[in-house]
């Protein structure tokens, strides 16, 4: 009985010597040999802000959790084995739309097992013109949990993914090129045609309204459509640019006229469909110089018999003198 005794007592000495040995001369990279993996998680509030391109940033809060799973895990969280240990969750970008450009603040998450409060960093979102409008943009990060090692767990290496979604605003640009400028000189019995370029260069379809806000008040003969409809350049810049023509007659008044007159007309671009998304209005001062003489309105007529009547007079006097 004393024999199996020592016997006994000899193996367990031996074994805790064997164990020593083995914990002090095996190397510290791979200290644990049960892997434990934790399970990440990175969620983020629904954004009710539309982001404008070029036009600020766009700040979303991220909230990184994890919590170790597999059949070990109950006993290494249970038993507090790694409680002092730090997990590191290393979040990344790694896909962007070609028009959005994002970074995340914070990006390396220091955390312990059984923390209850989550981790917060910031992915922030800029845009450029090239994002359509009222599209969904999404950024993708990863969380990459870096590996710690105790004396028998390894809380391992693990990569998720994670997609983060907004919504891209309305961004109204509209440019208006007058190619013969905003000054023409006219006969009274002319028309004075101004050309007008509408581009749109904004990242959704948009309805342009035309108003004349300032005719004077003598009866000049003013023209000019009402609206048009111009596409967006990210959709392949098709449809993009109109012309219109403002057109602009003197009244027939008799006599000479050298006169400058002041026409305005108001402009008003609102994403197409939808008349509450109003962009910039921009107003453009157009001017006329009628100059020359005007037989006035209803007298061409009687004019003309009165040449014909002289000529015939003239000629009929001269032959008088011949004979």
């Amino acid at each position: 009985m004393r024999k199996n005794f020592r016997t006994v007592k000899t193996g367990i000495i031996f074994g805790i010597l064997l164990l020593s040995l083995f914990i002090a001369f095996i190397p510290s990279a791979s200290a644990g040999f049960v892997p434990v993996d934790p399970l990440i998680n990175v969620t983020y509030p629904i954004q009710e802000r539309n982001i404008i391109p070029n036009s600020g940033v766009l700040d979303i809060p991220l909230k990184t959790t994890f919590k170790l799973t597999g059949p070990w895990a109950g006993i290494v969280e249970g038993r507090s084995l790694l409680s002092n240990t730090d997990v590191q969750i290393e979040l990344k970008v790694v896909r962007t739309p070609e028009w959005c450009t994002a970074s995340i603040s914070n990006p390396l998450a220091q955390m312990v097992i059984n923390q209850q409060e989550p981790y917060q960093s910031t992915l922030t979102v800029t845009v450029t013109e090239n994002a359509p409008a009222f599209t969904q943009g999404i950024v993708r990060i990863s969380a990459t949990s870096k590996i710690q090692r105790g004396i028998f767990f390894n809380i391992g290496e693990v990569t998720v993914e994670f997609d983060v979604s907004f919504i891209i605003g309305y961004w109204s640009v509209v440019s208006y090129g007058l190619p013969d400028g905003n000054l023409i000189e006219v006969g009274p019995l002319d028309i004075a045609d101004f050309q007008i370029d509408i581009e749109n260069i904004g990242n959704g379809p948009t309805y342009v309204g035309i108003e004349i806000v300032d005719i004077p008040e003598d009866e000049w003969s003013v023209s000019i459509a009402s609206s048009v409809q111009l596409s967006s350049t990210v959709y392949g810049g098709e449809g993009t640019k109109e012309t219109v023509h403002l057109k602009i007659k003197p009244p027939f008044g008799f006599g000479f006229h050298n006169e400058i007159k002041t026409f305005r007309v108001r402009f008003t671009p609102y994403y197409l469909g939808l008349p509450g998304l109003v962009g910039q209005t921009e107003t453009i001062t157009f001017n006329v110089q009628n100059i020359g003489m005007s037989p006035g309105a209803g007298f061409e007529i009687p004019l003309i018999v009165i040449v014909v009547v002289i000529i015939l007079l003239i000629y009929y006097f001269f032959r008088q003198r011949k004979k």
